[in-house]
């Protein structure tokens, strides 16, 4: 596994999605080391807008500084892919699957339709420990998983091998077991990476090169596995294109 990024590295672009207490936490936390920060959420009054520069529609013109937008998270991120504006970090803090949304968005401009896959899940999920499995979503085809399982994290936790709130050594990351557990016609395990303790992104470039992938191979009947992992947490979710 890669370690923490140094940092005293700096960014051009930081996308935040949530502006809930972990997206204020990202924007405050990595302040003064990207040019540009801009949080994503659909409330006005979220939590992050005290801490921005400005608060702007979904279709602003975002200068330096920190801006608050108010839009969907997987639609604005969608929209700056798609014009190349490519972030350096996109740090997911909406309670949701947001890459797996993201696939379904480019999927439906495709002209498909995104059916999810709860056999395939269930299959999946036989090569997690079943200790380690938070929930099976069945209606969705989404498989969670996580070592934090039974604990809460440690403020300021930067995902050593040897848990510090339980003392307990990994013979696996998540993000492994999650890449080696599920095989396909499409799988992306997202890896977020730590930029500060308590903040993680996912690499812009990464899920570029996954959006030109897709476009070109995307076909009826393709399985598509989207997911996010880090060390110690992971989310899958299993759909089939038709």
């Amino acid at each position: 596994m890669p370690p923490p990024i140094d940092r005293g590295e700096g960014f051009r672009t930081v996308l935040i999605l949530g502006g809930g207490k972990y997206g204020t936490i990202a924007l405050n936390r990595l302040r003064g080391r990207s040019e540009r920060i801009i949080v994503v959420d659909i409330d006005p009054d979220c939590q992050a807008g005290k801490y921005a520069e400005r608060i702007v529609s979904g279709n602003a013109e975002l200068g330096k500084g920190s801006s608050l937008v108010l839009s969907d998270g997987a639609s604005f991120l969608s929209r700056l892919i798609d014009r190349g504006d490519v972030p350096d970090f996109v740090i997911l803090t909406i309670p949701k699957n947001v890459m797996a949304a993201l696939f379904i968005s480019w999927a439906e401009s495709l002209g498909m339709k995104v059916i999810f896959d709860p056999d395939w899940m269930l299959k999946a999920a036989k090569s997690f420990p079943e200790k380690w499995i938070v929930a099976r979503d069945q209606i969705f085809g989404v498989l969670v998983a996580s070592y934090a399982r039974n604990h809460v994290c440690l403020d300021g936790c930067i995902q050593p091998e040897v848990c510090p709130a339980t003392g307990e050594r990994r013979e696996k990351s998540m993000i492994e077991l999650a890449k080696s557990s599920v095989e396909d016609d499409f799988v992306r395990i997202f890896e977020s990476r730590l930029l500060e303790s308590d903040v993680g992104g996912v690499e812009g470039g990464e899920i570029l090169e996954a959006y030109r992938e897709f476009s070109s191979r995307a076909r009826s009947g393709m399985r598509l596995a989207i997911g996010t992992a880090c060390r110690c947490h992971a989310i899958v979710n299993f759909m089939r294109l038709a």
